[in-house]
């Protein structure tokens, strides 16, 4: 009887998966065939990948300000043994492009939510805040829906560490351990003009890029290894990217880079009373290894992680090593 209980479960979700990715390629090819085909499936692949090898589910949910609504990846077993971590993505497209190489291993430790912040992805908002608040008090509307209240360990990357870091002290009963990844929280106005000038001017245009030589130039200045693959991608790939992961929200995306870039940071940079782990690559071009290590000297309660020859794009380029350190300091207790 329990083995055929098994079998029947197993079959629902594979029907699920099925059908699921039977939808999206209809959707690919059929719904306008304008739309930018390969990206579509490639990503419709990649929400098989999270569904039938992570044990992931996609679940959406209206918030109580009944203006936003936030889309979610989370665990579809949540096992008691396992603590909870949240993932919060940087600028660099949704959650499942940013974390596609990270979610297979953390899915065997923790129970995982891994929300789209808002604008990015399948998430979005009539409200017409664009401050990390809004972001913050989002997240955490979202994960209350799910069942969170508290307890959490979260792992954030660039924008989602700004994201992250607010959430530790408007609510400081949720987040119990911090990862901070690459994220230039508590920049001045000056350091801020500083890396403008230095990477051309408006960051806000590099960060949501227009065109193919855009993109090319948000990917090199992301990573230090593994871009030569960038100038073997055909252009009308990267405009098909670009047009999937930019152009339905592209207006608030930019109006979220300039109210990022153009708030005092300096004055609001205040230490958290939760264990955090702060890590870096060394040669990160985006917020160089001096905020990594300025960050560390305002938390009292934290420990800095510095990568050797790795640039901004931590997730892309050592994801094992990213991995390890994460399930070490929010499972070993480190």
């Amino acid at each position: 009887m329990a083995s055929m209980k098994l079998i029947i479960h197993l079959l629902r979700r594979y029907i699920s998966i099925a059908i699921s990715l039977f939808q999206s390629l209809v959707l690919c090819l059929f719904d306008n065939f304008d739309y930018p085909i390969l990206i579509k499936l490639a990503d419709a692949l990649l929400s098989l990948y999270f569904i039938a090898f992570c044990d992931l589910r996609p679940v959406t949910v209206d918030l109580n300000d009944g203006e936003t609504t936030l889309h979610f990846w989370i665990s579809g077993h949540r096992r008691i043994n396992r603590p909870d971590l949240v993932m919060l993505h940087g600028y660099g497209g949704n959650s499942k492009w940013q974390f596609i190489h990270q979610v297979s291993d953390l899915s065997k430790s923790f129970n995982l939510f891994i929300p789209d912040l808002v604008f990015f992805g399948r998430s979005h908002s009539r409200n017409a805040d664009r401050t990390i608040e809004f972001q913050a008090r989002s997240v955490v509307g979202g994960l209350k829906r799910l069942g969170c209240e508290g307890g959490l360990a979260v792992y954030s990357i660039s924008y989602g560490g700004f994201v992250a870091y607010r959430i530790a002290k408007m609510w400081p009963g949720m987040i119990e351990k911090l990862v901070i990844v690459s994220s230039g929280v508590g920049f001045t106005q000056q350091q801020k003009m500083t890396e403008m000038k230095k990477h051309g001017g408006d960051v806000s245009e590099i960060l949501v890029p227009r065109k193919p030589r855009d993109l090319r130039v948000l990917v090199r200045l992301s990573m230090n290894t593994g871009i030569a693959f960038i100038d073997w991608v055909p252009d009308f790939i990267l405009s098909q990217f670009i047009t999937v992961m930019y152009e339905t929200h592209r207006k608030e995306l930019v109006e979220l880079a300039k109210n990022l870039l153009e708030r005092e940071e300096d004055a609001e940079f205040y230490a958290l009373s939760q264990k955090t782990l702060i890590i870096w690559g060394d040669k990160d071009e985006v917020f160089p290894l001096e905020h990594g290590r300025r960050l560390h000297r305002h938390l009292p309660n934290s420990s800095l992680e510095i990568l050797k020859d790795i640039g901004h794009g931590v997730n892309i380029e050592a994801p094992t090593t990213l991995n390890n350190l994460i399930t070490s300091f929010v499972v070993g207790g480190s």
